[in-house]
């Protein structure tokens, strides 16, 4: 017979391209931009599409190149490694913020045996994360070319270690001070690489942009988020 009770891991990532939700001066949602998760067993979804386009009347809001989002789930050896990623190609924000490509892109490392991993603490989510490789490229906002730099607890290449009982998230940033916040008048607030996490889930969204006048609403652009745990 069958053990139902047998001790299990548990799967959990998604990745999102883009969305829109707009206020005014009219109510739009962007409802067509791919995006990827993964059941608690595991296992791998990708999803992509050429060039997105949102409107209000005959005004552009937004567009895109190609676009993709991929998530993949199993086990490796003594681990269990869950990868979330997402890309934009050729980014256009009402002509404000311009990009040849965004990648968010998580990997989570969560050891099959029980044994939590070196520099892991007692009160640490078992998961190692890993954001290396999201970056913007030849981003620009208000015209000007912005260059992004590691903030050095998130874009290390070793990783970094979230609390496991943390119940209200924590926020960070993926960049150094600089290139977190820019607010421009008469458009909005950008953020960018904003790093959430919390009971041992972490959600990278690489561009949150908050529309002000004229057009007032809310784009994200490339999230990904993975978590795991023995069920």
């Amino acid at each position: 017979m069958q053990n139902t009770n047998a001790k299990r891991f548990i799967f959990s990532a998604y990745a999102n391209t883009v969305s829109a939700v707009l206020q005014e001066p009219a109510k739009a949602f962007l409802s067509d931009a791919p995006s990827a998760a993964i059941p608690t067993t595991g296992g791998l979804s990708s999803h992509s599409k050429e060039n997105i386009s949102l409107m209000i009347e005959s005004h552009e809001v937004l567009r895109t190149g190609r676009v993709s989002t991929t998530v993949l789930a199993e086990q490796r050896g003594n681990n269990y490694v869950t990868l979330a990623t997402s890309t934009v190609e050729n980014l256009n924000i009402l002509d404000v913020i311009t990009a040849d490509a965004i990648v968010s892109r998580i990997v989570s490392v969560f050891p099959a045996d029980g044994n939590r991993l070196e520099r892991c603490g007692s009160d640490d989510h078992p998961a190692l994360f890993h954001l290396a490789r999201s970056r913007f490229e030849n981003l620009k906002i208000d015209g000007k070319l912005r260059e992004c730099k590691l903030d050095r607890d998130f874009g290390s290449e070793d990783g970094f270690f979230v609390k496991e009982c943390v119940v209200k998230p924590q926020r960070g940033s993926l960049f150094a001070e600089g290139c977190r916040e820019f607010r421009i008048p008469h458009f909005g607030a950008i953020h960018a690489g904003q790093v959430d996490s919390y009971g041992g889930k972490v959600i990278l969204t690489m561009l949150r942009v908050e529309l002000g006048c004229p057009i007032v609403g809310t784009v994200s652009v490339c999230d990904a988020s993975t978590n795991g745990g023995d069920g």
